[in-house]
């Protein structure tokens, strides 16, 4: 599965001064290789020769290739937050919000399909996000979503009063979607925009109360 846009080529040594920059290369060149040829099969050589460098030179920005994974990760999990934090910043309406954010968890997973793969489905990947410290982030995004299901529930605007359930129940069913449009793109499915909001207006109506 490819991202929408293009990872760069990238080729010799950085100059000095660089190495955000760098850092950024090898987490691109990391995630296309983990997809395409699984994360147990690449190694740090394998990704160095991809940039061009060596993997002395790679050390020097990532302890080891669990320490890349889990930086995928983190940034995924990042971008996440921000997608769910700009709904909910700028809708006061419970059930809009929740529509909004089920929306925006879909559309951010397939415009990311190397990094959701990778941080959601990948099983080394859960792995690193269950020792102490790596599962901060995610577990903050799975917050921003608790607190939009909760503000839906605290305004009586569903019959269901079981935030913590409800929550999961949802999630589940976006990240449903999510990876089986991303890997079984092969089915024959219907217009991608029309199932996406149709999907979202089903979750919203199973959760709203009748006359709402």
């Amino acid at each position: 599965m490819k991202n929408k846009s293009p990872l760069p080529r990238v080729q010799g040594r950085k100059k000095k001064g660089e190495g955000l920059q760098r850092r950024i290369e090898i987490l691109d060149a990391a995630k296309q290789l983990f997809v395409e040829e699984g994360y147990a099969a690449t190694t740090i050589r394998r990704i160095a020769a991809k940039l061009g460098i060596s993997s002395t030179a790679l050390y020097v920005y990532f302890l080891d290739k669990d320490a890349i994974l889990v930086e995928i990760c983190n940034v995924t999990f990042a971008g996440l937050i921000v997608e769910l934090d700009n709904v909910l910043r700028v809708t006061t309406d419970p059930l809009d919000a929740l529509a909004q954010s089920l929306d925006r968890y879909i559309r951010f997973g397939l415009d990311h399909p190397n990094e959701y793969e990778l941080t959601f489905v990948t099983r080394r990947a859960k792995e690193l996000q269950k020792q102490p410290g790596n599962e901060k982030l995610g577990m903050q995004a799975f917050e921003r979503f608790y607190e939009c299901v909760d503000a839906v529930v605290q305004a009586g605007l569903t019959n269901d009063v079981e935030t913590h359930r409800l929550t999961q129940q949802l999630w589940a069913a976006v990240h449903g979607l999510v990876v089986l449009l991303l890997l079984r793109s092969e089915f024959h499915w219907t217009e991608k925009n029309g199932l996406i909001n149709g999907h979202v207006r089903m979750l919203v109506a199973g959760v709203k109360k009748p006359d709402q």
